[in-house]
């Protein structure tokens, strides 16, 4: 069985107008992991679009809790998303935010189909700011407050929110 799993990132204005986000493509991600830097050039690294979706990391952890959920060795479910300014780690956010409408919270948890009926666990929640960030790495976590399992992470090109933003994030994982 493979698992894989894709997020979607969405970024509104206070008034509900989506705004661009920068999309890094395999250029960006190879100098961000060689030289740290988030270098935004337009159809060099990456490019501006409204939805950015990108395939997200599973981690070990994550797989484990699933094996776990499984046989029924733990009943946590893994229902909270967390976004960050800093760069995910194998269990752990960089830097979680926990103000000003970034902390860690229960998502919208659905099962949906994508190839085979059921197939897809969906994470949505969205995020409304009362201060300013520039967010890099979100993770699915199986605690509302903090800490717990990340069960799947993903870095990106820094998201600039001022307050009166909203951030959507859907994340899914298949099991095909």
């Amino acid at each position: 069985m493979k698992v894989t799993g894709i997020v979607e990132r969405r970024l509104f204005g206070p008034d509900g107008s989506p705004k661009k986000q920068f999309k890094g493509n395999a250029l960006w991600e190879a100098l961000k992991n060689t030289v740290g830097k988030d270098l935004q050039i337009p159809f060099v690294t990456g490019y501006w679009t409204t939805a950015a979706i990108a395939h997200n990391t599973i981690t070990s952890v994550g797989k484990k809790l699933m094996a776990d959920q499984l046989g029924g060795t733990v009943t946590t479910p893994a229902t909270a998303i967390a976004i960050g300014i800093g760069t995910p780690g194998t269990t752990a956010l960089g830097s979680e935010i926990t103000t000003n409408g970034g902390a860690r919270g229960a998502a919208t948890v659905t099962n949906t189909t994508t190839t085979t009926t059921g197939d897809t666990e969906q994470w949505i929640k969205t995020f409304t700011f009362t201060g300013s960030f520039a967010i890099t790495e979100e993770g699915v976590f199986n605690n509302v407050s903090s800490g717990g399992i990340m069960v799947a992470s993903q870095s990106f090109s820094a998201v600039n929110v001022n307050s009166g933003d909203s951030f959507q994030i859907t994340h899914q994982i298949k099991f095909s």
